[in-house]
């Protein structure tokens, strides 16, 4: 008979959905507000090699990320509506020039460098103030006794809806 002790679970317990906490340093008023959030899925592709008995799938060599999704209570003065929404008119849509370096100026710096390799060449050179465009953040999820357990650290952040 196999022994199956190893592959039996030892702890019991699961992730909910409410003990957790989502942290933007951009969006500092935004963290107490989330109402649910999720952590990406990740989609490493397939490249298909012709052989003379027909097709076979082999693995592929660039992962795909998720997009990170969550929702937020607005508060009554609408702050932490406008920290986002003065984040995302400033990248893609500014009317005034004033928003645009607001954004530039307003980052937290996030280590966008540190997401594509040094010998890529892409963004390998960006200054203090494109790096401002981007935005560091963690998921914290909590045990069943409200303790810290996991920390998910996001780097290099961009709003694409509000």
């Amino acid at each position: 008979m196999a022994d199956t002790s190893t592959q039996q679970p030892t702890i019991y317990d699961y992730a909910t959905s409410t003990q957790w906490r989502l942290v933007f340093n951009r969006l500092p008023k935004t963290t107490w507000f989330c109402s649910a959030a999720n952590i990406p899925g990740i989609t490493l592709g397939e490249a298909m090699f012709p052989t003379p008995f027909g097709t076979t799938s082999i693995t592929g060599d660039q992962l795909t990320f998720e997009t990170l999704n969550f929702t937020f209570i607005v508060d009554e003065e609408l702050q932490n509506y406008r920290e986002l929404w003065d984040w995302l008119i400033g990248l893609g849509a500014p009317i005034k020039h004033s928003q645009w370096s607001d954004v530039l100026t307003q980052g937290d710096s996030g280590s966008i460098k540190q997401l594509i390799a040094p010998d890529s060449g892409i963004r390998d050179q960006a200054t203090s103030s494109e790096a401002n465009l981007y935005s560091d953040g963690t998921l914290i999820v909590y045990n069943s006794k409200n303790i810290p357990k996991v920390n998910v650290k996001f780097k290099g952040l961009f709003p694409i809806s509000l």
